[in-house]
């Protein structure tokens, strides 16, 4: 294992998992927190950078998508795949890149330009490149990201060693480190790794690393490599973020980045991040548009280019509704796949084998989830009740204990049990629904 290939696989992954629609997240996280900006940064990275390098490991030990949640059922691993990957693709990942490019590369440079035109031009740009790829995504891909990092490197140090303003008191409700854990859903990065990780698993095969405990080697060091870039610019721009004074509350999520950017560099800031952002963020949405159409043209049996044609006019349209609006009809859906995706993903790592472990402990998680998502639209006494009972409740991880009893409860059983069988499961269902009912009472 060569310390070069490291650094190398490092560098790829950072440029995977570092997309110009991240950039809005942090800054406001870090605004709104305030003194308390860096429990936020923990929980942000908590979710943004080391869930991600997390589940690329998972990938690592499954090697398919098709194996990475089939021990819950096919269908269940069907339909996990078909919502996961419309949320990174049409519905949510591939219009915010749009709609970011709108209002941190347009509207700074350009006016309040129709953004339905702006974000139609966008996506022909995107499918026309999508069906006949050149040599010019290669280019923007190579010399772009470094371009980025040295201009955000210039931002973050300049606002650290001269203050644009003093950090003030939170704003939110909820703890800094709940408020940056559930922000770091909004990267998608957790969600993308399982789909990446097919990407890094081939790269590293070719490089000669065929071995699979030197694959997790390799992805845990590169992954290192990947996430200590990632926590310096998330970290810088959480810092500057909460350095801004309360006139930054009346300011969008992409405004606020662009206000950073002027703070430090004038009007430099707002061409050149501008200019960054927009190139980036069109490369990382050639790159979905690639994928979802290559599973979506599959799966339906439809021509990749109608596919990828469908995809480019719903997410124009989805595009011109604005960042803050994708953001807002993004919360319920990462809400139900997130906790599923950790669990999912923490099987994995530790190689539980046990079918029943992966179904008691994913549909306990996937129950309370929904419970959360029904929670924060219709504010029901009942489920608040009973989230106020579970430990951590309150903070949005109803989820978390009754998933780590409901698995130990079913290793227990099966430890105690080993003849249990499948047509055995009625009879454990039941044990499942007493521990739920202790749970709530």
């Amino acid at each position: 294992m060569k310390n070069k290939d490291v650094f190398i696989f490092g560098l790829a992954i950072f440029a995977m998992f570092f997309g110009a629609g991240n950039l809005i997240f942090p800054p406001e996280i870090g605004m709104v927190s305030g003194k308390e900006w860096l429990k936020a940064a923990m929980g942000f990275f908590t979710t943004g950078i080391c869930l991600p390098v997390c589940g690329l490991l998972a990938f690592s030990q499954v090697g398919d998508i098709d194996n990475f949640a089939v021990k819950v059922s096919e269908k269940f691993n069907k339909v996990y795949f078909m919502l996961l990957i419309t949320a990174i693709g049409p519905m949510l990942g591939i219009p915010r890149t749009g709609a970011t490019v709108y209002e941190m590369g347009i509207v700074p440079n350009f006016g309040n330009i129709n953004s339905l035109l702006v974000s139609s031009l966008y996506f022909l740009v995107v499918l026309m490149l999508v069906i006949k790829p050149t040599k010019l995504i290669n280019i923007i891909g190579k010399y772009l990201t470094p371009i980025i990092l040295a201009i955000l490197a210039v931002i973050i140090i300049k606002g650290v060693l001269f203050k644009i303003g003093v950090a003030g008191e939170k704003t939110i409700e909820e703890s800094a480190f709940s408020y940056g854990f559930l922000g770091g859903y909004q990267t998608m990065d957790a969600i993308s790794s399982v789909l990446l990780g097919t990407i890094i698993i081939k790269g590293l095969k070719e490089s000669g690393y065929v071995d699979k405990k030197v694959q997790r080697s390799m992805i845990m060091k590169s992954g290192l490599v990947a996430g200590l870039g990632m926590a310096l610019v998330y970290g810088g721009l959480l810092y500057l973020g909460s350095m801004v004074n309360g006139d930054g509350n009346t300011l969008s999520r992409s405004a606020l980045t662009m206000h950073l950017a002027v703070s430090t560099l004038g009007k430099f800031g707002t061409v050149a991040l501008g200019l960054c952002v927009t190139v980036a963020c069109l490369t990382t949405s050639i790159a979905l548009v690639a994928i979802t159409s290559d599973f979506f043209s599959e799966q339906l049996n439809v021509s990749y280019k109608i596919t990828a044609i469908v995809i480019c006019v719903v997410s124009a349209i989805l595009a011109a509704t604005g960042v803050g609006f994708i953001v807002k009809i993004a919360i319920p859906i990462l809400t139900l796949l997130y906790p599923v995706t950790i669990v999912l993903i923490t099987l994995n790592i530790f190689k539980v084998k046990e079918k029943l472990i992966f179904k008691g402990s994913v549909y306990t998680t996937l129950f309370f989830s929904i419970l959360e998502v029904i929670n924060k639209y219709t504010v029901s006494p009942e489920i608040e009740n009973i989230f106020n009972r579970i430990p951590f409740g309150e903070n949005g991880f109803a989820w978390l204990i009754p998933a780590v009893l409901i698995t130990v409860f079913t290793k227990l059983t099966i430890e105690f049990s080993p003849k249990l069988e499948m047509k055995k499961i009625k009879k454990f269902s039941l044990n499942i629904k007493k521990v739920l009912t202790s749970i709530i009472k």
